[in-house]
């Protein structure tokens, strides 16, 4: 019995604290979300102006106040943001959407983007249609400016997902993509995207490259070691700027 809990213990390489991630990581530790019980059969609510959920907000501010001190060696701040993860049910876009509004709530003039464009769920959270949206933007149907929608946050754009498809790996891949962003950023004080997570799809690996900066979610108790390292391996071989980790749903205790 004591063999197999050990040999258990060697496979099982989920973290569970962040002296564990560290141990793993050598990548800067950017915040700590703490897990939240959410209703059942519910999702887990956005921050809102009057939260009471203390600890959770701080959280994301503490993130936030990360990327706007994280020192840049005399470069400019990165403002065209993408968060990944290695796998699904990260807490990747929950992650994404409540940073948008941390960054909002704070003055910045934000535009977030989901560019999940197969399970894409931004939308959902902020209650509002998917269509039109970025995939149509990238399908060239529509300008940008006419797929961003207003939130009820102030300072804080969106673009939706826009039509579910399998072919988004194909749309990133377009020469005029890398002028699309840029375009965007001049407009906003921090554009920031949603993706798929890295192991699901190549659809990260061809956006990420053309963006300032990445932060990859982490999900205590739920992540492999092994498998967030080479979803991280496979940006780096892209020459991807990985500015930290989240370490998301974390135990309180």
């Amino acid at each position: 019995a004591v063999g197999l809990l050990i040999l258990l213990d060697r496979f099982d390489d989920r973290m569970n604290s962040v002296v564990e991630l560290n141990d793993h990581f050598e990548e800067q530790v950017l915040g700590q979300i703490p897990r939240e019980r959410k209703p059942r059969n519910a999702e887990m609510e956005l921050i809102g102006p009057e939260d009471t959920r203390h600890a959770f907000v701080e959280a994301y501010r503490n993130v936030r106040s990360s990327l706007l001190f994280m020192p840049t060696n005399g470069t400019p701040r990165p403002s065209l943001l993408l968060v990944t993860s290695s796998i699904p049910n990260d807490g990747k876009s929950m992650t994404t959407t409540n940073l948008a509004i941390t960054m909002a709530q704070a003055g910045s003039r934000v535009l977030l983007i989901d560019a999940d464009l197969r399970k894409g769920v931004v939308h959902r959270k902020l209650g509002m249609e998917p269509v039109p949206g970025f995939s149509e933007v990238l399908r060239q149907e529509i300008t940008w400016s006419k797929a961003v929608r207003p939130t009820k946050v102030a300072n804080l754009s969106v673009i939706p997902c826009g039509e579910i498809t399998h072919k988004s790996g194909e749309l990133f891949l377009q020469p005029f993509v890398p002028g699309l962003l840029k375009e965007m950023v001049s407009k906003y004080d921090y554009v920031i995207i949603d993706s798929a997570p890295v192991m699901a799809a190549d659809d990260v690996t061809s956006l990420a490259p053309y963006v300032e900066g990445v932060l990859f979610v982490i999900r205590a108790h739920h992540t492999s070691a092994r498998v967030a390292r080479a979803a991280i391996d496979l940006l780096y071989q892209r020459n991807v700027n990985v500015l930290g980790l989240v370490f998301n749903s974390v135990n309180p205790n």
